[in-house]
């Protein structure tokens, strides 16, 4: 397994998962039970091995106090026309976020990230009751349906057209709401109007989202992350309802 270069180099905390290990776990108390970084993705790679799933490429990152971890794998499995399968993963030692676990995809043409809007929160947030395999066995299996879900929402977007009224509209709805920096809209609005690339010509909800995601790739990944996720939200890749202006 190669550890691959599918974020930003402006993203400081970037680690490797040899440096995963040397990370220090908070102890755990009677309630409290902290799952140590790198135990955490030697158990999700062990699980997906079981299913068949290998890691391709992988990147972690970790806030400064070393407790959040945030991080995206490539995976053998099911590669589609766009892309191969990715999993976004975050979680915390400090109380304030469960594991979770999101589907995704690394599209071929531009190297950027799309993801689901759903997360796939562990049942359990790091109580004395967890129990690791068994809990990242359910999630694997939940994201192998998201996955199945997304390929069908990525096919609806290609069908949607925008018209470049409406892709105005949807551009400065996604800066203003704060989906993503205000800075990246030149940016973004230029990759969907002159595409540089064919596969993104098409006037269309797809098109656009990979303008939003290409730009995205300056961001670290602590905060592209739920960007990109709310993204997916808004684009209507979510058990919700779209809100994406396309007709």
């Amino acid at each position: 397994m190669e550890s691959g270069t599918l974020l930003s180099h402006v993203d400081t905390d970037l680690v490797t998962r040899e440096q995963l290990a040397l990370v220090q776990t908070p102890d755990a108390t009677r309630s409290f039970k902290p799952v140590p970084h790198i135990e955490l993705i030697n158990t999700l790679e062990h699980v997906l091995h079981l299913n068949q799933i290998t890691i391709r490429k992988e990147q972690f990152a970790l806030r400064r106090d070393g407790l959040t971890l945030f991080g995206v794998l490539q995976l053998s499995y099911q590669d589609t026309r766009d892309g191969m399968a990715a999993l976004g993963l975050r979680t915390s030692n400090n109380r304030t976020m469960s594991i979770q676990l999101c589907a995704g995809l690394s599209v071929f043409v531009c190297d950027n990230m799309v993801f689901r809007g759903d997360l796939i929160a562990l049942n359990r947030k790091h109580t004395s009751g967890l129990h690791l395999r068994t809990e990242l066995s359910h999630a694997i299996l939940r994201f192998q349906d998201h996955f199945g879900r997304l390929t069908g929402e990525i096919a609806n977007l290609k069908e949607s057209s925008v018209s470049d009224t409406g892709a105005k509209a949807i551009l400065h709805d996604v800066f203003v709401k704060g989906i993503l920096p205000i800075r990246l809209l030149p940016e973004a609005s230029s990759l969907y109007f002159e595409p540089f690339v064919d596969e993104f010509r098409p006037r269309t909800a797809w098109s656009l989202h990979n303008a939003f995601t290409a730009v995205a790739k300056e961001m670290p990944i602590t905060t592209r992350m739920p960007a990109i996720q709310e993204l997916g939200r808004y684009f209507g890749m979510t058990n919700g309802v779209a809100e994406a202006g396309t007709e």
